[in-house]
């Protein structure tokens, strides 16, 4: 019966997604989300204006000109890139690429900040200007580099595997893409990978059942994730579908399959709100010794949770997105977690999530056994991209690569 409900919610979260995706033509009254802010310089001073002289922008390519002052060293596709000591701003002045721009007198040496409103070292295309060397300069070429993202990072986690004796830290490291599918739909796909590493020292997972189980045995795992999506460019719905594999080397392997998905109505331009789903495809059991006996060994029945959530996702008016989620499991237990995307730098971003399973059976030892939770905190790198060009591409992936927060199980011995 199980089986068959889950089911029914797979056929009916695809049904609900072909419906919203057909609605999106409908909803024209919608700002269109992706497109990218206009690059400007906001000067501010704190002294009064005194007066103006204006210069011209100057391509990138172009020596500095004679009077001008340097005001990023950064690549600039188009807009300025030198500014003419000639005048002081007392106010502040919001200057789009390509505008005159005014400076500082020559002898007035008052401190004048200039701030980034968005990426004035990109162009039209959000890519850095011609010449301009970057890591990966070789390795990265072609327009399929565009929906490209790498990943490296620590986490922390627990689970039913650790039989509520045991902690995971470690390291991960993996990459996301993105791309346009083709047609008139608008939709995109996504393939990305991800490689865990954790207990470095052993674990003692095992003690539970066999006092003297303490090993020198690390734990490894591989996620895959694939799936298609749709973001909006004139319309309200969001919707992505996505299958998760989860490759454990832990005591013994496991392998394991969930198909995700989430769909979401944009309230404004910066907000939305919406529901995500995980549904256990492909469960699987490991065999627990207990002493020194094989023939005494406990076997454990691992199933991936599912799992229901409600969400609430802001876009940051200085780039970056983050989210708060809160739902219940397929066995009653309550789910609380959040993500969180900042951007850093050029191309880099902090990206960061969490996830905690409050369990039904409350404490004790099999409180300890139900009991999950996950810390992911790692940075993320857009070969050839500004972070603001990257976020904003409708072909960006709508999900994140399958980790312990996305991927969660329940155990069960036998």
């Amino acid at each position: 019966m199980i089986r068959s409900l889950k089911l029914r919610l797979a056929v009916g979260s695809v049904l609900l997604v072909a419906w919203a995706g057909a609605g999106n033509g409908q909803e024209t009254d919608y700002i269109t989300r992706t497109q990218s802010r206009w690059a400007g310089r906001v000067i501010r001073s704190n002294t009064p204006r005194d007066s103006v002289e204006r210069y011209n922008a100057a391509a990138p390519s172009d020596p500095i000109p004679s009077g001008g002052k340097v005001i990023s060293d950064r690549p600039v596709a188009t807009g300025a890139r030198y500014l003419r000591v000639a005048q002081e701003s007392g106010s502040i002045e919001t200057i789009p690429p390509g505008e005159l721009l005014e400076g500082p007198t020559p002898d007035d040496e008052s401190t004048v900040q200039y701030e980034e409103m968005a990426p004035v070292w990109s162009g039209p295309a959000g890519y850095y200007g011609p010449g301009f060397w970057y890591p990966g300069y070789f390795l990265f070429q072609g327009d399929w580099i565009d929906g490209l993202s790498l990943h490296a990072g620590v986490h922390g986690f627990q689970g039913p595997m650790d039989l509520g004796g045991n902690g995971n830290f470690g390291f991960h490291e993996g990459l996301n893409f993105g791309s346009p599918i083709g047609g008139p739909w608008g939709i995109g796909y996504q393939i990305g990978a991800q490689i865990t590493h954790s207990d470095f020292a052993g674990n003692q997972a095992l003690t539970l059942f066999d006092p003297a189980a303490i090993t020198d045995q690390d734990r490894n795992q591989l996620f895959l994730t694939a799936g298609i999506f749709r973001r909006p460019d004139c319309g309200r719905w969001q919707w992505a579908v996505a299958v998760d594999w989860l490759h454990e080397d832990f005591y013994e392997d496991a392998d394991f399959l969930q198909l995700r998905h989430e769909i979401s109505f944009f309230l404004d331009d910066c907000r939305e709100i919406g529901y995500m789903g995980m549904y256990g495809l492909k469960d699987s059991e490991v065999s627990l010794p207990q002493g020194n006996i094989p023939e005494d060994s406990t076997v454990l029945d691992l199933s991936v949770l599912d799992r229901y959530a409600f969400f609430y996702r802001k876009q940051f008016e200085e780039g970056g997105e983050g989210r708060i989620w809160a739902g219940w499991s397929g066995y009653g237990d309550a789910l609380l977690g959040a993500d969180a995307v900042v951007p850093l730098g050029r191309s880099w971003a902090l990206e960061t999530n969490f996830a905690y399973l409050a369990p039904k059976t409350g404490s004790g030892l099999d409180g300890q056994i139900d009991e999950s939770w996950s810390l992911n905190i790692g940075l993320v790198w857009y070969p050839r991209r500004p972070v603001q060009s990257a976020l904003s591409d409708p072909y960006r992936p709508v999900l994140g690569v399958g980790d312990n927060t996305s991927v969660m199980l329940r155990g069960r011995t036998r």
